[in-house]
């Protein structure tokens, strides 16, 4: 079967048309479905899924529901059934003055679906689900793979060597990137070229290939010359080949020449490794050192004695409260890194977290006045001044914080205090907003773009209620701060 495309989407809508009649069997839809998924998917592994919108206002017939509910299980078949209108108790929706046909239908496919193992919901809950983004799983891929190594195992034979691997926990996901397209004229054998005056320089040109777009538009392809002066050439320039062209690092105004045959002075003649240095306890660790996202270090999932070598050493740091700084090369001739390894200890669940530590020339130290005292141009030490915070004005501070504290301001499926700004429950607004808006103008070329998602700015302000909960402790740091408001 064919990928289907946004271009297959948009002819598919154009053929649909909707119905003046309430007549048709939801079941015997579901029916025809399961036709049509034997027929094309066969026994070859597709995720096969079924989605049934109805008003469940027409006549079911349900006689045979029990050997479709064998099919549907025998093919491995997930149903989701929407219902415009239906009744749902656990999302709070239930309509009023419905007649005694839709409700009988509703409850026959609430069997129905529960007999399938399926879903079954409200159209109301559907529509609130589509502003929830969907994170899409990533296939996780290793960036070092070899021992963890405690001394020279070329040595000393007491050295410990651990078969791991690493692979990230954190890192960026980046927003869709916007490409350049331009609007396809009368191209000529094969590519036209978009030379304006204003568009192109003489360093790079963007050339217009012909692609074959049901939007009319053209990629853009970037074409870069480079030039050197020359006085005897037609406008004092001249162009050379990137061939001739020839590397060298900047010294004050210099620039010092390295050939290519001796381009290898520059770099470290290093090797794959992942070596333990020493460790470290963990107060004496500051959280600003880190310099990279996280990565996980676990052993090797088929070597039953790296496994337990492992869970020595991450039980033996956390009950030592210790952390272990190695030296990483992740693959031979890269830069080597100086990373902080952590024990995470979960009840199913053992490994090693790990994050780039900085070199002395990463470190920035600026020194700042203390905030806790005065010192004047004589020496003296004052520690009650008008640029020093109050007693009271530090417990006002103190009072505040806690009262918008948001670590317990959240609440739980049983209505238990929890944590309300839960990463796992936190989404770029920026990634998610471009996403929404791609899609929509895809499907939609000439509506507006409709407003960001209450989910993605949920977050950008302190909850209401959280506000008025603080408001006495505010009213109170704002008297002791003696804030006081400007007329303009």
């Amino acid at each position: 079967m064919p990928r289907i495309l946004l271009q297959d989407l948009k002819e598919i809508r154009a053929k649909i048309k909707l119905s003046n009649t309430d007549d048709g069997d939801a079941i015997s839809a579901v029916v025809i479905a399961i036709q049509m998924i034997v027929k094309y998917c066969k026994k070859l592994k597709y995720r096969r899924k079924i989605v049934l919108v109805t008003d469940a206002r027409g006549a079911i017939d349900a006689d045979d529901a029990s050997e479709i509910i064998k099919k549907i299980v025998a093919e491995g078949i997930e149903l989701v059934v929407v219902g415009v209108d239906f009744d749902d108790p656990d999302y709070g929706f239930k309509e009023e003055d419905k007649s005694t046909a839709k409700r009988a239908n509703e409850t026959t496919l609430r069997k129905f679906v529960d007999a399938c193992n399926g879903v079954f919901g409200t159209m109301k809950q559907a529509i609130d689900e589509l502003g929830v983004p969907r994170l899409k799983t990533t296939r996780p891929v290793n960036s070092y793979i070899g021992q963890l190594t405690l001394g020279n195992p070329y040595e000393y034979d007491s050295a410990l060597c651990i078969h791991v691997e690493r692979f990230p926990r954190t890192a960026v996901r980046r927003p869709l990137t916007a490409s350049q397209f331009v609007q396809r004229t009368e191209l000529s054998s094969g590519h036209a070229s978009a030379q304006t005056p204003a568009a192109l320089s003489p360093d790079v040109q963007d050339i217009a290939m012909a692609q074959s777009d049901p939007n009319g538009l053209t990629s853009v392809r970037s074409a870069r010359t480079y030039q050197v002066k020359d006085e005897e050439a037609p406008g004092g320039k001249r162009d050379v080949d990137r061939d001739d062209l020839a590397r060298g690092y900047a010294y004050g105004s210099t620039a010092v020449h390295i050939s290519e045959s001796e381009w290898n002075v520059t770099k470290l003649e290093t090797t794959a490794g992942f070596d333990i240095i020493g460790f470290i306890p963990w107060e004496t660790y500051e959280r600003y050192m880190h310099m990279s996202v996280s990565c996980v270090t676990i052993a090797q999932k088929t070597n039953n004695k790296a496994i337990i070598a492992l869970s020595s050493l991450i039980h033996a740091l956390f009950e030592l409260e210790s952390y272990a700084v190695a030296r990483l090369v992740p693959k031979d001739g890269r830069d080597p890194l100086i990373t902080l390894l952590a024990p995470s200890i979960e009840p199913d669940y053992e490994c090693l977290l790990d994050v780039q530590l900085p070199f002395a020339e990463d470190l920035r130290s600026y020194k700042f006045p203390p905030l806790d005292r005065v010192v004047t141009v004589s020496g003296k030490i004052i520690t009650e001044h008008r640029n020093l915070p109050s007693d009271a004005l530090k417990s006002a501070m103190s009072d505040y914080v806690d009262r918008m504290d948001l670590s317990t301001f959240g609440k739980d499926d049983e209505g238990d205090p929890c944590e309300y700004m839960a990463p796992m429950d936190t989404y770029s607004p920026v990634l998610h907003r471009i996403d929404q808006a791609v899609r929509f103008r895809a499907v939609h070329p000439s509506e507006p773009i409709p407003p960001p998602y209450e989910i993605l700015t949920r977050y950008s302000k302190p909850p209401d209620e959280l506000i008025d909960r603080a408001q006495r402790q505010l009213d109170k740091l704002i008297a002791a701060a003696h804030v006081k408001k400007e007329k303009y």
